[in-house]
């Protein structure tokens, strides 16, 4: 028998959630080859839903668009890895994979409610209860995802909740800024709203504070330039080997690019002496 109309309304209102879901998970996949095994999850969840609804669309006469639609959220699985393999072999792709993931990859999202909109419109039935499902479900996704991507980065949250990726943006609220360090190197140690990051800020705090401690006990406890320049510069040493910019045994002393000054002394010194004796003895 031809799908009831009840039915269809409810298959078209469960594409539009799964879609909605499959964009906001989509959109925080790590970038291949890290995010492989994420996106095979991801892809056996989106074909999941299409051979569930299948036999019912079948079972029931169901438009062939209509059941084309069920597999645009596989098909928003599938985009995203072919620009992820395209991206290896061209760099320059960047643009192309920041603009389908944009605000929980709202490019693929609202073009599959568009399709939707459309086979609601030709088949007339319902269509203003299956539209106004459909607006109200797009809505609060388009707000949600200019949020994210404009201050608020829910994005990045969920990828860091997920995937436990590393949070590479700043999370938090406006007024506040970010833990990361600048483009002159420096580090914004202030207090975060946010969990994750103001542990890292305390890891970050602790490391700092030894440094500088380090660094003046070693300075209080030598005497002379000399020595108190060699221990600045093996303190300093091992603070860059240990965030990862050089993995080589800190120096002791200062490299030599010569002969040693007192060497050098003693030869002119002989050779001073050799000179007056010898005028002496010719002056005899």
């Amino acid at each position: 028998m031809p799908l009831k109309h009840l039915t269809e309304t409810v298959l078209v209102v469960l594409l539009a959630l799964v879609t909605i879901a499959t964009g906001i998970i989509v959109s925080t996949l790590p970038h291949i080859p890290a995010g492989f095994f994420p996106w095979v999850a991801t892809f056996i969840s989106a074909v999941i839903y299409p051979a569930l609804v299948y036999p019912i669309l079948k079972n029931n006469r169901a438009d062939n668009s209509f059941r084309a639609l069920h597999f645009a959220p596989v098909t928003i699985t599938l985009m995203w890895m072919f620009i992820e393999i395209a991206l290896l072999k061209e760099p320059r792709l960047q643009l192309v994979a920041s603009a389908y993931t944009w605000g929980f990859s709202t490019p693929a999202v609202a073009a599959t409610f568009i399709l939707i909109s459309v086979f609601c419109l030709q088949v007339i039935r319902r269509r203003e209860a299956r539209l106004g499902f459909l607006v109200v479900l797009f809505t609060p996704f388009l707000a949600g995802a200019v949020a994210s991507e404009s201050s608020m980065h829910w994005d990045a949250r969920l990828a860091s909740l997920l995937w436990k990726t590393p949070v590479e943006i700043a999370m938090v609220p406006s007024g506040t800024t970010s833990s990361a360090p600048s483009s002159k190197g420096e580090k914004n140690l202030a207090s975060s709203s946010v969990a994750e990051e103001e542990q890292w800020r305390e890891k970050l705090r602790t490391v700092e504070e030894g440094t500088v401690h380090s660094v003046s006990s070693a300075m209080a406890s030598v005497k002379g330039p000399k020595q108190g320049l060699t221990a600045a510069v093996g303190l300093a040493g091992k603070a860059l080997g240990s965030e990862g910019t050089s993995h080589s045994t800190p120096r002791t002393h200062l490299p030599k690019a010569g002969g040693e000054m007192e060497a050098i002394g003693i030869f002119v010194l002989a050779a001073f002496a050799a000179t007056l004796h010898k005028r002496a003895r010719m002056a005899v």
